[in-house]
C-alpha cells in the first residue's frame, strides 16, 4: 500500500486507512455476524514466532463448528506451524496481509492489498503475485499426505486508482488524473489464477 512508488517508511495515511478499512475480520463481523461468530484463538502449542497480532477462530453458528482460523502477517506462519506442523522452507518469509484457513475446503487463501494514487513500482510489483502463491504453496507440499491443502490467492485493489485513476490530494480530495488502464495487469492476474478484489470482500470466493 505505498503511494507513488515510494515504500517502507514512506507508507502513508491513506494506505494504512484502506488496511484497517479492509480488515477481514471486522468485515465478517459486520456482514456475516447471523452466520459466524470470531472468537480468540488460543494456541495449543508454542509457536515459533513471537506475534501479538489478533488471531480468530470462525465458529459456524448453526452447528456451532469451527471451520477456520483468520490471520495475518507473521501469524500465518505460527498456524501453519500449529495445525500442519511445518515451518517456511522459502528463502524469504512473505508477511500476508490477510488469511483465512478453510479447514472445511482444505483451503487457505491469502490476500494481498496495494492502495496505490500514482503510477509506480507498485505497477510491476503485482506480476510477482503468482509466483509469491507458489512459494506460498511450497510450504504445504512439505506435507506427505494427500490431500494436501491448497493455497488461493487474491489481490485487493483500491477502485479509487485502479480503476478509475483517481489521487488524493493532502486535503483528503480526489483529483483525476490521466488514467492508465489497467486492464491488461488484471487480466495477465486472473492467467494466473489471481483473485481480484476492489475495496470489498466477495465471501464466496473464501468459502463463506
Amino acid at each position: 500500500m505505498k503511494t507513488g512508488g515510494t515504500g517502507g517508511a514512506n507508507t502513508n495515511h491513506n494506505g494504512l486507512t484502506f488496511e484497517k478499512k479492509t480488515d477481514l475480520a471486522a468485515h465478517i463481523v459486520q456482514d456475516l455476524s447471523t452466520k459466524y461468530d470470531l472468537r480468540p484463538h488460543i494456541f495449543s502449542k508454542k509457536v515459533p514466532i513471537h506475534s501479538s497480532l489478533a488471531v480468530f477462530d470462525v465458529i459456524r453458528l448453526i452447528d456451532q463448528k469451527s471451520i477456520g482460523i483468520i490471520s495475518k502477517k507473521q501469524q500465518f506462519y505460527n498456524i501453519m506451524y500449529e495445525h500442519y506442523n511445518v515451518k517456511n522452507i522459502n528463502y524469504k518469509q512473505w508477511e500476508p496481509d490477510e488469511t483465512f484457513f478453510n479447514f472445511e475446503t482444505n483451503t487457505i487463501f491469502i490476500v494481498e492489498k496495494k492502495w496505490q494514487n500514482h503510477t509506480g513500482s507498485t505497477d510491476e510489483k503485482i506480476f510477482g503475485f503468482g509466483n509469491k502463491r507458489r512459494l506460498y504453496q511450497n510450504n504445504f507440499n512439505q506435507l506427505q499426505l494427500e490431500p494436501k491443502p491448497t493455497v488461493s490467492f487474491a489481490a485487493l485493489f483500491n477502485s479509487s486508482w485502479w480503476l478509475y485513476g483517481l489521487k488524493t490530494k493532502p486535503t483528503g480530495n480526489l483529483t483525476s488524473l490521466p488514467q492508465k488502464n489497467y486492464q491488461d495487469y488484471f487480466d495477465a492476474l486472473r492467467m494466473d489464477g489471481i483473485k481480484i478484489f476492489f475495496d470489498d470482500y466477495d465471501y464466496w470466493w473464501f468459502g463463506l
